[in-house]
C-alpha cells in the first residue's frame, strides 16, 4: 500500500484558526496606528500656531531688557512691540499672528540668580482650541546682560 500523506481536516482547522488569530491581531494594531496618526496630524495644526507665536515672541524677548506694561491680555516691550490677545487671536502690533487661541495669559516675575543678576521672567500660558485642546506654558527670560 502506498502512504498517502496530506493535510488532514484537523490540521486544516488549526491552520485556519491560526490565520484568523494573526489577522485579528494585525487589524487591532493597524486600527490603533491609524487612529493615532490622525490624532498626531490634527495636533500638528495647533502646534503650528504655537510655533508661530514663539517665533516672534522669542525674538522680542531676547532683544529687550524691560517691559513697559503687562496685563493678562497684553504685554508692551521697551522697543514698542505690543502683543495682544483678543477675540481668539494673538496680535503683534495689530497684525494677527495666531488664531484659534482659546486663552493666553501673560505674567511677569523676577528671579535673582547666584551671581546676583535679577532676571525678568515672562510666563505665557496658552490654550489653543480645536477638536483636541493643546495647552502650552513657557517661561521666557528677558535679556539681562
Amino acid at each position: 500500500m502506498r502512504k498517502e500523506s496530506g493535510i488532514t481536516l484537523i490540521s486544516l482547522i488549526i491552520y485556519i484558526i491560526t490565520i484568523m488569530v494573526v489577522i485579528g491581531i494585525l487589524s487591532t494594531i493597524s486600527k490603533y496606528f491609524y487612529s493615532n496618526v490622525s490624532y498626531i496630524s490634527e495636533m500638528g495644526k495647533y502646534v503650528s500656531e504655537y510655533n508661530k507665536f514663539n517665533m516672534y515672541f522669542v525674538k522680542d524677548v531676547k532683544n529687550n531688557t524691560e517691559i513697559y506694561s503687562i496685563s493678562d491680555n497684553e504685554i508692551v516691550f521697551e522697543d514698542g512691540n505690543i502683543y495682544t490677545y483678543s477675540n481668539g487671536a494673538i496680535y503683534r502690533n495689530k497684525v494677527k499672528i495666531c488664531s484659534n487661541i482659546k486663552q493666553c495669559i501673560f505674567k511677569k516675575t523676577e528671579e535673582t540668580d547666584k551671581n546676583n543678576f535679577t532676571k525678568k521672567i515672562i510666563n505665557v500660558n496658552m490654550l489653543i482650541d480645536g477638536s483636541k485642546a493643546f495647552e502650552g506654558e513657557n517661561d521666557y527670560v528677558l535679556r539681562y546682560w
